[in-house]
Protein backbone atom coordinates (compact mmCIF):
# COMPACT_ATOMS: atom_id res chain seq x y z
CA UNK A 1 0.00 0.00 0.00
CA UNK A 2 1.05 3.59 -0.76
CA UNK A 3 0.45 6.46 1.80
CA UNK A 4 1.61 9.73 0.16
CA UNK A 5 1.25 13.00 2.26
CA UNK A 6 0.98 16.29 1.36
CA UNK A 7 1.52 19.62 3.68
CA UNK A 8 -1.14 22.40 2.91
CA UNK A 9 -3.61 25.67 3.72
CA UNK A 10 -6.45 25.19 1.15
CA UNK A 11 -7.43 28.75 2.02
CA UNK A 12 -9.52 28.30 0.06
CA UNK A 13 -9.47 24.87 -2.02
CA UNK A 14 -9.23 26.11 -5.93
CA UNK A 15 -8.45 24.37 -8.81
CA UNK A 16 -3.92 24.75 -8.64
CA UNK A 17 -4.91 22.42 -5.37
CA UNK A 18 -7.40 19.91 -7.16
CA UNK A 19 -4.69 19.38 -9.61
CA UNK A 20 -2.01 18.79 -7.15
CA UNK A 21 -4.30 16.42 -5.31
CA UNK A 22 -4.64 14.25 -8.88
CA UNK A 23 -1.17 14.66 -9.94
CA UNK A 24 0.04 13.48 -6.71
CA UNK A 25 -2.13 10.71 -7.03
CA UNK A 26 -0.59 9.59 -10.35
CA UNK A 27 2.65 10.34 -9.48
CA UNK A 28 2.81 7.95 -6.66
CA UNK A 29 0.51 5.57 -7.44
CA UNK A 30 -1.12 6.76 -3.70
CA UNK A 31 -3.29 4.37 -1.99
CA UNK A 32 -4.47 6.44 0.51
CA UNK A 33 -3.52 10.04 0.22
CA UNK A 34 -3.01 12.29 3.99
CA UNK A 35 -2.24 16.01 3.90
CA UNK A 36 -1.30 17.80 7.23
CA UNK A 37 -3.19 21.41 6.96
CA UNK A 38 -2.75 24.51 8.47
CA UNK A 39 -5.95 25.32 11.57
CA UNK A 40 -7.26 28.38 11.62
CA UNK A 41 -4.03 30.53 11.94
CA UNK A 42 -2.02 30.02 8.78
CA UNK A 43 2.15 30.00 8.13
CA UNK A 44 2.55 33.46 6.98
CA UNK A 45 0.74 35.00 10.28
CA UNK A 46 -2.57 35.18 8.19
CA UNK A 47 -6.21 34.07 9.81
CA UNK A 48 -7.89 31.67 7.22
CA UNK A 49 -10.59 33.20 4.95
CA UNK A 50 -12.77 30.22 6.63
CA UNK A 51 -12.82 27.81 9.45
CA UNK A 52 -10.54 25.00 9.19
CA UNK A 53 -14.06 22.61 9.57
CA UNK A 54 -14.65 24.32 6.13
CA UNK A 55 -11.74 23.69 4.75
CA UNK A 56 -11.65 20.00 5.57
CA UNK A 57 -14.72 19.14 4.00
CA UNK A 58 -13.18 21.07 0.85
CA UNK A 59 -10.67 18.56 0.87
CA UNK A 60 -12.09 15.16 1.75
CA UNK A 61 -14.73 16.09 -1.10
CA UNK A 62 -12.04 16.31 -3.63
CA UNK A 63 -10.47 13.35 -3.34
CA UNK A 64 -8.20 13.46 0.41
CA UNK A 65 -8.16 10.40 2.74
CA UNK A 66 -7.19 12.05 6.13
CA UNK A 67 -6.73 15.89 6.86
CA UNK A 68 -4.67 15.92 10.11
CA UNK A 69 -4.42 19.61 11.82
CA UNK A 70 -1.25 20.97 11.91
CA UNK A 71 -1.28 22.64 15.75
CA UNK A 72 -1.19 25.79 16.01
CA UNK A 73 2.31 26.06 17.97
CA UNK A 74 3.49 24.45 14.92
CA UNK A 75 1.36 26.26 11.91
CA UNK A 76 2.67 29.96 12.62
CA UNK A 77 6.08 29.62 12.52
CA UNK A 78 8.77 30.34 10.21
CA UNK A 79 9.64 27.59 7.30
CA UNK A 80 12.17 25.41 8.73
CA UNK A 81 9.95 25.01 11.97
CA UNK A 82 6.38 24.33 9.93
CA UNK A 83 8.17 21.94 7.55
CA UNK A 84 9.77 19.88 10.63
CA UNK A 85 6.29 19.79 12.66
CA UNK A 86 4.63 18.96 9.25
CA UNK A 87 6.69 15.85 8.12
CA UNK A 88 7.21 14.40 11.96
CA UNK A 89 3.15 14.33 11.55
CA UNK A 90 3.19 12.64 8.22
CA UNK A 91 6.07 10.63 9.76
CA UNK A 92 4.05 9.54 12.57
CA UNK A 93 1.12 8.58 10.02
CA UNK A 94 3.45 6.47 8.31
CA UNK A 95 3.81 8.24 4.93
CA UNK A 96 6.22 6.83 1.71
CA UNK A 97 6.03 9.32 0.10
CA UNK A 98 5.99 13.65 0.41
CA UNK A 99 5.15 15.86 -2.67
CA UNK A 100 4.92 19.73 -2.47
CA UNK A 101 3.80 21.94 -5.36
CA UNK A 102 6.45 24.51 -5.97
CA UNK A 103 7.38 27.26 -8.96
CA UNK A 104 10.60 24.77 -9.86
CA UNK A 105 8.83 21.82 -10.15
CA UNK A 106 11.94 20.27 -10.52
CA UNK A 107 13.19 18.07 -7.27
CA UNK A 108 16.50 17.90 -9.27
CA UNK A 109 17.19 21.32 -8.21
CA UNK A 110 16.03 21.53 -4.44
CA UNK A 111 18.49 18.00 -3.93
CA UNK A 112 21.51 20.30 -5.29
CA UNK A 113 20.70 23.27 -2.81
CA UNK A 114 20.35 20.08 -0.17
CA UNK A 115 24.26 19.43 -1.10
CA UNK A 116 25.20 22.77 -0.93
CA UNK A 117 23.48 23.35 2.43
CA UNK A 118 25.50 20.89 3.71
CA UNK A 119 28.73 20.39 2.11
CA UNK A 120 29.67 24.63 1.10
CA UNK A 121 31.23 26.28 4.01
CA UNK A 122 31.53 29.34 1.75
CA UNK A 123 27.85 29.47 1.41
CA UNK A 124 27.17 29.18 5.17
CA UNK A 125 29.59 31.90 5.51
CA UNK A 126 27.71 34.22 3.15
CA UNK A 127 24.18 33.41 5.11
CA UNK A 128 25.66 34.14 8.27
CA UNK A 129 26.87 37.28 7.17
CA UNK A 130 23.46 38.21 5.16
CA UNK A 131 21.59 37.59 8.46
CA UNK A 132 23.69 39.77 10.56
CA UNK A 133 23.26 42.24 7.81
CA UNK A 134 19.68 42.62 8.97
CA UNK A 135 17.66 40.27 6.11
CA UNK A 136 15.18 37.69 7.16
CA UNK A 137 16.27 34.54 6.87
CA UNK A 138 14.34 33.35 3.08
CA UNK A 139 16.21 36.58 1.77
CA UNK A 140 19.57 35.68 3.07
CA UNK A 141 18.80 32.52 2.02
CA UNK A 142 18.47 34.12 -1.61
CA UNK A 143 21.19 36.37 -1.62
CA UNK A 144 23.52 33.61 -0.55
CA UNK A 145 23.02 31.21 -2.94
CA UNK A 146 23.09 33.67 -5.69
CA UNK A 147 26.36 34.90 -4.63
CA UNK A 148 27.98 31.30 -4.19
CA UNK A 149 25.68 29.43 -6.80
CA UNK A 150 24.37 32.02 -9.46
CA UNK A 151 23.92 29.35 -11.94
CA UNK A 152 21.73 27.70 -9.69
CA UNK A 153 18.01 28.30 -12.02
CA UNK A 154 15.86 27.70 -8.30
CA UNK A 155 14.37 31.00 -7.43
CA UNK A 156 13.90 31.40 -3.52
CA UNK A 157 12.22 34.71 -3.93
CA UNK A 158 9.27 32.06 -4.42
CA UNK A 159 7.19 31.30 -1.57
CA UNK A 160 6.77 27.49 -2.42
CA UNK A 161 10.23 27.06 -3.59
CA UNK A 162 11.26 28.25 -0.03
CA UNK A 163 8.88 25.94 1.69
CA UNK A 164 9.94 23.25 -0.88
CA UNK A 165 13.86 23.50 0.55
CA UNK A 166 12.48 23.40 4.04
CA UNK A 167 10.70 20.23 3.31
CA UNK A 168 13.61 18.97 2.26
CA UNK A 169 15.93 19.44 4.96
CA UNK A 170 12.92 18.43 7.18
CA UNK A 171 12.73 14.99 5.57
CA UNK A 172 17.09 14.56 5.76
CA UNK A 173 16.02 14.82 9.57
CA UNK A 174 13.14 13.22 10.45
CA UNK A 175 13.35 10.53 8.57
CA UNK A 176 15.42 9.94 5.20
CA UNK A 177 13.73 7.39 4.11
CA UNK A 178 10.73 9.05 2.90
CA UNK A 179 10.22 9.93 -0.52
CA UNK A 180 10.20 13.41 -1.71
CA UNK A 181 8.87 14.69 -5.12
CA UNK A 182 7.80 18.12 -6.39
CA UNK A 183 5.19 19.22 -8.72
CA UNK A 184 5.22 22.26 -10.62
CA UNK A 185 2.37 25.07 -9.89
CA UNK A 186 0.33 26.11 -13.05
CA UNK A 187 0.45 29.59 -13.97
CA UNK A 188 -0.55 31.37 -11.29
CA UNK A 189 2.34 33.18 -9.09
CA UNK A 190 1.61 33.06 -5.51
CA UNK A 191 1.26 36.63 -4.92
CA UNK A 192 -0.57 36.92 -8.34
CA UNK A 193 -3.25 39.34 -7.42
CA UNK A 194 -5.83 39.92 -10.23
CA UNK A 195 -8.16 36.86 -11.74
CA UNK A 196 -6.90 35.97 -15.13
CA UNK A 197 -7.63 31.81 -16.14
CA UNK A 198 -9.05 28.55 -14.31
CA UNK A 199 -5.95 28.63 -12.54
CA UNK A 200 -5.90 31.31 -9.79
CA UNK A 201 -3.55 31.87 -6.98
CA UNK A 202 -5.41 31.60 -3.69
CA UNK A 203 -3.99 35.28 -2.67
CA UNK A 204 -6.26 36.38 -5.99
CA UNK A 205 -9.21 34.78 -4.87
CA UNK A 206 -9.03 35.84 -1.29
CA UNK A 207 -8.79 39.39 -2.56
CA UNK A 208 -11.30 38.89 -5.08
CA UNK A 209 -13.77 37.89 -2.25
CA UNK A 210 -12.63 40.71 0.48
CA UNK A 211 -12.47 44.04 -1.86
CA UNK A 212 -15.86 42.47 -3.78
CA UNK A 213 -18.13 42.13 -0.97
CA UNK A 214 -18.03 38.55 -0.53
CA UNK A 215 -19.26 38.22 -4.38
CA UNK A 216 -18.55 34.69 -5.18
CA UNK A 217 -19.19 35.23 -8.75
CA UNK A 218 -16.50 36.99 -9.21
CA UNK A 219 -13.76 33.60 -8.37
CA UNK A 220 -16.23 30.92 -9.81
CA UNK A 221 -14.19 29.92 -12.77
CA UNK A 222 -11.19 29.37 -10.08
CA UNK A 223 -12.64 27.01 -7.62
CA UNK A 224 -14.28 23.58 -7.64
CA UNK A 225 -18.42 23.70 -7.14
CA UNK A 226 -18.42 22.23 -3.88
CA UNK A 227 -15.39 24.56 -2.53
CA UNK A 228 -18.11 27.86 -3.71
CA UNK A 229 -21.30 26.00 -1.83
CA UNK A 230 -18.64 25.89 1.37
CA UNK A 231 -17.90 29.41 1.05
CA UNK A 232 -21.53 30.29 0.58
CA UNK A 233 -22.69 28.35 3.59
CA UNK A 234 -19.72 29.56 5.99
CA UNK A 235 -20.32 33.79 4.73
CA UNK A 236 -24.55 33.04 4.80
CA UNK A 237 -24.47 31.85 8.49
CA UNK A 238 -21.22 34.60 9.42
CA UNK A 239 -21.74 36.81 7.15
CA UNK A 240 -17.95 36.79 7.19
CA UNK A 241 -14.94 36.38 6.08
CA UNK A 242 -12.22 36.44 7.75
CA UNK A 243 -9.12 38.74 7.67
CA UNK A 244 -6.29 40.59 9.74
CA UNK A 245 -8.07 43.78 9.69
CA UNK A 246 -11.47 42.05 12.00
CA UNK A 247 -8.27 41.16 14.87
CA UNK A 248 -6.78 44.75 14.82
CA UNK A 249 -8.72 45.83 17.54
CA UNK A 250 -8.20 42.91 19.60
CA UNK A 251 -4.13 43.69 18.93
CA UNK A 252 -4.50 47.15 19.27
CA UNK A 253 -6.10 46.44 23.25
CA UNK A 254 -3.38 43.85 24.05
CA UNK A 255 -0.19 45.86 23.15
CA UNK A 256 -1.86 49.23 24.97
CA UNK A 257 -2.58 47.26 27.97
CA UNK A 258 0.44 44.53 28.51
CA UNK A 259 3.45 45.87 30.31
CA UNK A 260 6.95 45.30 28.62
CA UNK A 261 7.75 42.86 30.87
CA UNK A 262 4.24 40.52 29.45
CA UNK A 263 5.18 41.92 26.06
CA UNK A 264 9.04 40.16 26.36
CA UNK A 265 7.26 36.65 27.36
CA UNK A 266 5.88 35.96 24.16
CA UNK A 267 7.31 33.85 21.50
CA UNK A 268 9.06 35.90 18.85
CA UNK A 269 9.53 39.22 20.30
CA UNK A 270 13.04 39.80 20.55
CA UNK A 271 15.36 42.49 19.96
CA UNK A 272 13.52 45.24 22.09
CA UNK A 273 10.82 45.28 18.99
CA UNK A 274 8.22 45.24 21.86
CA UNK A 275 9.20 49.36 22.35
CA UNK A 276 8.48 49.66 19.28
CA UNK A 277 5.03 47.98 19.18
CA UNK A 278 3.92 49.91 21.55
CA UNK A 279 5.01 52.89 20.75
CA UNK A 280 3.27 52.88 16.70
CA UNK A 281 0.51 51.02 18.03
CA UNK A 282 -0.76 54.34 19.45
CA UNK A 283 -1.05 56.03 16.19
CA UNK A 284 -2.85 53.10 14.12
CA UNK A 285 -6.32 53.13 13.38
CA UNK A 286 -6.58 50.50 11.12
CA UNK A 287 -3.96 47.32 11.03
CA UNK A 288 -2.18 48.23 7.57
CA UNK A 289 -0.97 50.92 8.86
CA UNK A 290 0.44 49.65 12.12
CA UNK A 291 1.65 47.28 9.72
CA UNK A 292 3.63 49.46 7.40
CA UNK A 293 4.95 51.51 10.37
CA UNK A 294 6.51 49.32 12.57
CA UNK A 295 8.18 46.35 9.42
CA UNK A 296 11.78 46.94 8.55
CA UNK A 297 14.32 44.70 6.40
CA UNK A 298 14.82 42.31 9.36
CA UNK A 299 11.02 42.19 10.88
CA UNK A 300 9.32 41.56 7.45
CA UNK A 301 5.00 41.48 7.51
CA UNK A 302 5.11 38.05 7.48
CA UNK A 303 7.74 37.84 10.98
CA UNK A 304 5.16 40.35 12.15
CA UNK A 305 2.02 38.47 11.43
CA UNK A 306 3.15 35.51 13.23
CA UNK A 307 4.36 37.77 15.81
CA UNK A 308 0.75 39.59 16.46
CA UNK A 309 -1.25 35.81 16.37
CA UNK A 310 1.43 35.15 19.38
CA UNK A 311 0.68 38.14 20.89
CA UNK A 312 -3.16 37.74 20.62
CA UNK A 313 -2.73 34.00 21.68
CA UNK A 314 -0.87 35.06 24.70
CA UNK A 315 1.88 32.66 22.82
CA UNK A 316 4.67 32.23 25.65
CA UNK A 317 8.41 31.50 24.80
CA UNK A 318 8.51 28.65 27.50
CA UNK A 319 4.92 26.71 25.46
CA UNK A 320 6.59 27.13 22.50
CA UNK A 321 9.71 26.00 23.41
CA UNK A 322 8.40 22.48 24.97
CA UNK A 323 6.26 21.76 22.22
CA UNK A 324 8.98 22.22 19.80
CA UNK A 325 11.27 20.22 21.80
CA UNK A 326 8.69 17.11 21.56
CA UNK A 327 9.63 17.24 17.42
CA UNK A 328 9.93 14.89 15.71
CA UNK A 329 7.71 12.68 17.94
CA UNK A 330 4.15 13.75 18.74
CA UNK A 331 2.08 12.27 20.66
CA UNK A 332 -1.68 12.60 19.66
CA UNK A 333 -3.04 14.32 16.27
CA UNK A 334 -6.46 16.35 15.78
CA UNK A 335 -8.63 14.21 12.71
CA UNK A 336 -10.83 17.33 10.73
CA UNK A 337 -12.05 14.90 8.22
CA UNK A 338 -11.58 11.46 6.41
CA UNK A 339 -13.00 9.46 3.68
CA UNK A 340 -13.87 5.67 4.10
CA UNK A 341 -10.35 4.72 2.65
CA UNK A 342 -8.97 7.07 5.05
CA UNK A 343 -11.15 5.23 8.39
CA UNK A 344 -9.86 1.98 6.60
CA UNK A 345 -6.17 2.85 6.92
CA UNK A 346 -6.59 4.52 10.70
CA UNK A 347 -7.89 1.02 11.54
CA UNK A 348 -5.08 -0.90 9.92
CA UNK A 349 -2.81 1.44 11.64
CA UNK A 350 -3.83 1.44 15.56
CA UNK A 351 -2.31 -1.16 16.89
CA UNK A 352 0.75 -0.43 14.78
CA UNK A 353 1.13 3.16 14.91
CA UNK A 354 2.41 5.02 18.63
CA UNK A 355 0.62 8.54 17.47
CA UNK A 356 -3.07 8.73 19.22
CA UNK A 357 -5.65 9.88 16.42
CA UNK A 358 -8.04 12.84 18.19
CA UNK A 359 -11.46 13.17 16.59
CA UNK A 360 -12.95 15.54 18.97
CA UNK A 361 -11.78 17.55 21.89
CA UNK A 362 -12.81 16.61 25.36
CA UNK A 363 -12.82 18.63 28.54
CA UNK A 364 -9.16 17.86 29.44
CA UNK A 365 -6.79 18.04 26.85
CA UNK A 366 -3.10 18.49 26.02
CA UNK A 367 -1.08 21.96 26.60
CA UNK A 368 -0.92 21.62 22.42
CA UNK A 369 -4.75 21.17 22.38
CA UNK A 370 -5.32 23.58 25.00
CA UNK A 371 -3.64 26.46 22.58
CA UNK A 372 -5.71 25.06 19.40
CA UNK A 373 -9.16 25.69 21.56
CA UNK A 374 -7.51 29.05 22.37
CA UNK A 375 -7.01 30.03 18.52
CA UNK A 376 -10.49 28.45 17.66
CA UNK A 377 -11.58 30.99 20.30
CA UNK A 378 -9.28 34.03 18.97
CA UNK A 379 -10.27 33.26 15.20
CA UNK A 380 -14.00 33.59 15.87
CA UNK A 381 -14.07 36.61 18.19
CA UNK A 382 -15.12 38.87 15.67
CA UNK A 383 -18.54 37.52 14.92
CA UNK A 384 -21.47 37.43 16.57
CA UNK A 385 -21.97 35.95 19.93
CA UNK A 386 -24.62 33.48 18.70
CA UNK A 387 -22.42 32.65 15.45
CA UNK A 388 -19.35 32.12 17.68
CA UNK A 389 -21.03 29.53 19.86
CA UNK A 390 -22.41 27.93 17.16
CA UNK A 391 -19.42 27.49 14.97
CA UNK A 392 -16.80 26.73 18.35
CA UNK A 393 -19.18 24.17 18.92
CA UNK A 394 -17.67 22.12 16.32
CA UNK A 395 -14.64 22.00 18.26
CA UNK A 396 -16.50 18.79 20.07
CA UNK A 397 -17.92 17.00 17.07
CA UNK A 398 -16.63 14.17 15.26
CA UNK A 399 -14.92 15.23 11.46
CA UNK A 400 -16.40 15.12 8.54
CA UNK A 401 -16.89 11.79 7.06
CA UNK A 402 -17.25 11.90 3.24
CA UNK A 403 -20.67 10.82 2.50
CA UNK A 404 -22.07 10.56 6.13
CA UNK A 405 -25.63 10.66 6.52
CA UNK A 406 -25.19 13.75 8.94
CA UNK A 407 -23.51 15.54 6.24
Amino acid sequence: MNITGLIVEYNPFHNGHLHHIEQARIKSNADVLIVVMSGDFLQRGEPAIVDKFCRAKMAVDHGVDLVIELPVVYAVQHSDLFAKASVSLLNEYSVDTIIFGSESGDIKEFEHLQRIKKEDQNFQHSLNAFLVEGFSYPKAYQLATEKQHPSLSIDLSKPNNILGFSYMSAVSEVNPTIKIDTIKRLQADYHQEYMSTPITSATSIRRHLLEKNQDLNTIEQSIPEATRDYLTDYVHLSEHFHQWEDYFPFLKYRLLSDSLANLRRIHGMTEGIEHRLKKQIKHADNFEQFIASVKTKRYTRTRLQRLFIHILLQLEHQEVKKALDALPHLSEARLLGYSSQGQHYLNEQKNRSTIKTITQLKKKMSPILEIDERASRLYYLPLDDSIQSQLFKQQFRPPYRKGSKSD
